[in-house]
């Protein structure tokens, strides 16, 4: 009885060990995927905000030329008078 009670618990920390070492590889899997995915995160929000940066500069010169156009008619207009 006894001889089948040692049997039976290596055979369970043979499979705890199994386990722990399954656990411990999908820890590392998950490890990786998470800075996979915080690289992938990093790289996104760099693009948005270069695009927002750029369209920001879009609006202020087309702000800018309607400045002029509107400085240019402001002129004609009062140099008819």
């Amino acid at each position: 009885m006894v001889d089948m009670m040692v049997e039976q618990a290596l055979k369970n920390e043979e499979s705890w060990e199994r386990e722990k070492q399954d656990l411990l590889w999908e820890k590392e899997q998950l490890n990786v995927r998470w800075r996979f995915s915080q690289s992938r995160c990093s790289a996104l929000q760099r693009i948005v905000r270069n695009e927002v940066d750029e369209k920001k500069r879009i609006w202020i010169v087309l702000i800018c030329l309607i400045g002029v156009v509107v400085a240019m008619l402001f002129g004609v207009v009062l140099k008819m008078k």
